[in-house]
Protein backbone atom coordinates (compact mmCIF):
# COMPACT_ATOMS: atom_id res chain seq x y z
CA UNK A 1 0.00 0.00 0.00
CA UNK A 2 1.38 3.38 -0.98
CA UNK A 3 2.17 5.97 1.66
CA UNK A 4 -0.46 8.40 0.34
CA UNK A 5 -3.12 5.69 0.47
CA UNK A 6 -2.17 4.85 4.07
CA UNK A 7 -2.55 8.50 5.07
CA UNK A 8 -6.00 8.68 3.46
CA UNK A 9 -7.09 5.50 5.24
CA UNK A 10 -5.87 6.86 8.58
CA UNK A 11 -7.65 10.19 8.07
CA UNK A 12 -10.84 8.38 7.11
CA UNK A 13 -10.64 6.19 10.21
CA UNK A 14 -10.11 9.25 12.41
CA UNK A 15 -13.08 11.02 10.80
CA UNK A 16 -15.34 8.01 11.30
CA UNK A 17 -14.24 7.68 14.92
CA UNK A 18 -14.94 11.37 15.54
CA UNK A 19 -18.37 11.09 13.92
CA UNK A 20 -19.17 8.03 15.99
CA UNK A 21 -18.13 9.79 19.18
CA UNK A 22 -20.29 12.82 18.30
CA UNK A 23 -23.34 10.61 17.76
CA UNK A 24 -22.68 8.75 21.04
CA UNK A 25 -22.12 12.00 22.95
CA UNK A 26 -25.36 13.57 21.72
CA UNK A 27 -27.31 10.41 22.46
CA UNK A 28 -25.95 10.26 26.01
CA UNK A 29 -26.96 13.90 26.59
CA UNK A 30 -30.44 13.50 25.09
CA UNK A 31 -31.37 9.94 26.02
CA UNK A 32 -33.92 10.66 28.77
CA UNK A 33 -35.46 13.61 26.91
CA UNK A 34 -35.90 11.47 23.79
CA UNK A 35 -37.52 8.73 25.87
CA UNK A 36 -39.93 11.22 27.42
CA UNK A 37 -40.99 13.00 24.22
CA UNK A 38 -40.58 10.14 21.77
CA UNK A 39 -38.18 10.34 18.84
CA UNK A 40 -40.67 11.76 16.33
CA UNK A 41 -41.93 14.44 18.70
CA UNK A 42 -38.40 15.39 19.77
CA UNK A 43 -37.44 15.89 16.14
CA UNK A 44 -40.45 18.15 15.63
CA UNK A 45 -39.65 20.18 18.74
CA UNK A 46 -36.10 20.76 17.57
CA UNK A 47 -36.56 21.20 13.81
CA UNK A 48 -40.14 21.96 12.71
CA UNK A 49 -40.32 25.13 10.63
CA UNK A 50 -43.60 26.52 11.99
CA UNK A 51 -43.88 27.45 15.65
CA UNK A 52 -46.44 29.28 17.76
CA UNK A 53 -46.65 30.28 21.40
CA UNK A 54 -49.98 29.86 23.16
CA UNK A 55 -51.48 31.51 26.21
CA UNK A 56 -53.85 29.24 28.07
CA UNK A 57 -56.79 30.05 30.30
CA UNK A 58 -58.66 27.84 32.73
CA UNK A 59 -59.66 24.22 32.10
CA UNK A 60 -63.16 23.78 30.69
CA UNK A 61 -64.57 20.25 31.10
CA UNK A 62 -67.69 21.29 29.16
CA UNK A 63 -65.74 21.09 25.88
CA UNK A 64 -66.20 17.69 24.26
CA UNK A 65 -62.92 15.82 23.97
CA UNK A 66 -63.99 14.50 20.58
CA UNK A 67 -64.24 18.05 19.22
CA UNK A 68 -62.20 18.40 16.02
CA UNK A 69 -60.94 21.78 17.23
CA UNK A 70 -58.95 20.17 20.03
CA UNK A 71 -55.26 19.88 19.39
CA UNK A 72 -54.11 16.43 18.26
CA UNK A 73 -50.80 15.57 19.96
CA UNK A 74 -49.33 12.53 18.24
CA UNK A 75 -47.13 13.65 15.33
CA UNK A 76 -46.67 10.21 13.84
CA UNK A 77 -50.46 9.84 13.58
CA UNK A 78 -51.25 13.35 12.32
CA UNK A 79 -50.86 13.49 8.52
CA UNK A 80 -52.41 16.94 7.99
CA UNK A 81 -51.90 20.42 9.40
CA UNK A 82 -53.98 20.95 12.55
CA UNK A 83 -57.05 23.15 12.73
CA UNK A 84 -56.87 26.26 14.86
CA UNK A 85 -57.30 24.83 18.33
CA UNK A 86 -59.77 26.39 20.74
CA UNK A 87 -58.54 24.16 23.57
CA UNK A 88 -55.57 21.93 24.33
CA UNK A 89 -56.18 18.62 26.06
CA UNK A 90 -54.08 16.99 28.76
CA UNK A 91 -55.13 13.96 30.76
CA UNK A 92 -58.62 14.23 29.23
CA UNK A 93 -59.07 17.82 30.45
CA UNK A 94 -59.41 20.62 27.84
CA UNK A 95 -57.58 23.89 28.57
CA UNK A 96 -58.94 27.01 26.89
CA UNK A 97 -56.69 28.72 24.32
CA UNK A 98 -56.74 32.47 25.04
CA UNK A 99 -54.45 33.57 22.21
CA UNK A 100 -51.68 32.36 19.93
CA UNK A 101 -48.74 34.16 18.36
CA UNK A 102 -46.29 33.23 15.64
CA UNK A 103 -42.92 32.62 17.29
CA UNK A 104 -40.73 31.52 14.39
CA UNK A 105 -38.58 34.65 14.80
CA UNK A 106 -39.05 35.19 18.53
CA UNK A 107 -35.90 36.05 20.46
CA UNK A 108 -34.32 32.97 22.01
CA UNK A 109 -36.76 30.46 20.54
CA UNK A 110 -34.11 28.38 18.78
CA UNK A 111 -32.08 27.91 21.96
CA UNK A 112 -35.20 27.05 23.95
CA UNK A 113 -36.30 24.48 21.40
CA UNK A 114 -32.90 22.82 21.48
CA UNK A 115 -32.98 22.87 25.27
CA UNK A 116 -36.23 20.89 25.33
CA UNK A 117 -34.46 17.84 23.88
CA UNK A 118 -31.42 17.96 26.21
CA UNK A 119 -31.43 15.98 29.45
CA UNK A 120 -29.80 18.75 31.51
CA UNK A 121 -32.83 21.01 30.95
CA UNK A 122 -34.93 18.82 33.24
CA UNK A 123 -35.02 17.81 36.89
CA UNK A 124 -35.30 14.03 36.74
CA UNK A 125 -35.04 13.59 40.51
CA UNK A 126 -38.73 14.38 41.14
CA UNK A 127 -41.38 12.22 39.49
CA UNK A 128 -44.68 13.69 40.69
CA UNK A 129 -45.59 17.29 41.49
CA UNK A 130 -49.37 16.90 41.55
CA UNK A 131 -51.82 18.09 38.92
CA UNK A 132 -50.38 20.79 36.63
CA UNK A 133 -52.11 24.10 35.98
CA UNK A 134 -51.03 24.91 32.44
CA UNK A 135 -50.38 28.55 31.55
CA UNK A 136 -48.56 28.44 28.21
CA UNK A 137 -47.70 26.15 25.33
CA UNK A 138 -45.33 25.93 22.38
CA UNK A 139 -46.82 24.37 19.27
CA UNK A 140 -44.58 23.10 16.44
CA UNK A 141 -45.63 22.02 12.95
CA UNK A 142 -43.63 20.81 9.95
CA UNK A 143 -46.57 20.94 7.52
CA UNK A 144 -47.44 17.27 8.02
CA UNK A 145 -47.15 16.58 11.73
CA UNK A 146 -47.37 18.68 14.84
CA UNK A 147 -46.91 18.57 18.59
CA UNK A 148 -47.64 20.93 21.46
CA UNK A 149 -45.59 21.26 24.66
CA UNK A 150 -47.47 22.52 27.72
CA UNK A 151 -45.89 24.60 30.49
CA UNK A 152 -46.86 25.10 34.14
CA UNK A 153 -44.16 27.51 35.22
CA UNK A 154 -45.35 27.63 38.84
CA UNK A 155 -44.75 23.92 39.41
CA UNK A 156 -42.07 23.67 36.67
CA UNK A 157 -44.00 20.90 34.91
CA UNK A 158 -44.04 20.31 31.15
CA UNK A 159 -46.00 17.75 29.16
CA UNK A 160 -47.52 17.01 25.77
CA UNK A 161 -51.08 17.62 24.71
CA UNK A 162 -52.97 14.38 24.65
CA UNK A 163 -50.64 12.92 27.24
CA UNK A 164 -50.73 12.12 30.94
CA UNK A 165 -47.07 12.29 31.96
CA UNK A 166 -45.10 15.35 33.06
CA UNK A 167 -41.49 16.09 33.83
CA UNK A 168 -40.01 19.01 35.76
CA UNK A 169 -37.85 21.69 34.24
CA UNK A 170 -34.64 22.46 36.09
CA UNK A 171 -35.03 25.75 38.02
CA UNK A 172 -32.69 27.68 35.71
CA UNK A 173 -34.45 26.41 32.60
CA UNK A 174 -37.84 27.20 34.13
CA UNK A 175 -36.78 30.82 34.62
CA UNK A 176 -35.56 31.01 31.02
CA UNK A 177 -38.97 29.88 29.78
CA UNK A 178 -40.74 32.20 32.22
CA UNK A 179 -38.80 35.15 30.82
CA UNK A 180 -39.50 34.05 27.25
CA UNK A 181 -43.25 33.81 27.76
CA UNK A 182 -43.26 37.11 29.67
CA UNK A 183 -41.77 38.73 26.58
CA UNK A 184 -44.35 37.12 24.30
CA UNK A 185 -47.34 37.91 26.54
CA UNK A 186 -46.19 40.89 28.68
CA UNK A 187 -49.58 41.97 30.07
CA UNK A 188 -50.59 38.40 30.86
CA UNK A 189 -47.26 37.70 32.58
CA UNK A 190 -47.70 40.78 34.78
CA UNK A 191 -51.17 39.61 35.82
CA UNK A 192 -49.81 36.14 36.52
CA UNK A 193 -47.00 37.52 38.70
CA UNK A 194 -49.51 39.62 40.63
CA UNK A 195 -51.74 36.58 41.12
CA UNK A 196 -48.81 34.54 42.47
CA UNK A 197 -47.83 37.40 44.78
CA UNK A 198 -51.40 37.64 46.09
CA UNK A 199 -51.42 33.91 46.76
CA UNK A 200 -48.09 34.11 48.59
CA UNK A 201 -49.32 37.02 50.69
CA UNK A 202 -52.51 35.15 51.56
CA UNK A 203 -50.49 32.07 52.55
CA UNK A 204 -48.23 34.14 54.81
CA UNK A 205 -51.28 35.73 56.48
CA UNK A 206 -52.81 32.31 57.14
CA UNK A 207 -49.54 31.01 58.60
CA UNK A 208 -49.16 34.09 60.82
CA UNK A 209 -52.74 33.79 62.01
CA UNK A 210 -52.26 30.10 62.73
CA UNK A 211 -49.12 30.75 64.81
CA UNK A 212 -50.90 33.46 66.77
CA UNK A 213 -53.81 31.11 67.50
CA UNK A 214 -51.37 28.46 68.75
CA UNK A 215 -49.64 30.96 71.05
CA UNK A 216 -52.96 32.01 72.54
Amino acid sequence: MKRGTIVIVILLAVALSAAGFTVWYHYQNQRRALEFWGAATAQLIGRAGQIEVVELGEPDPSIALADDALDAPEPEESPAAPPRAKALEFNEVPWIVVQTKDAAKAKGILNLRRALVVDATFDWSVEDEGEPHWQYAISVNDGRNWATVLFDLDSRQVGLTGGRKTVLLAPEANEDFRQFFAEQFPAEAKDSRQHRQDEQDATKKRETSSRQDEQE
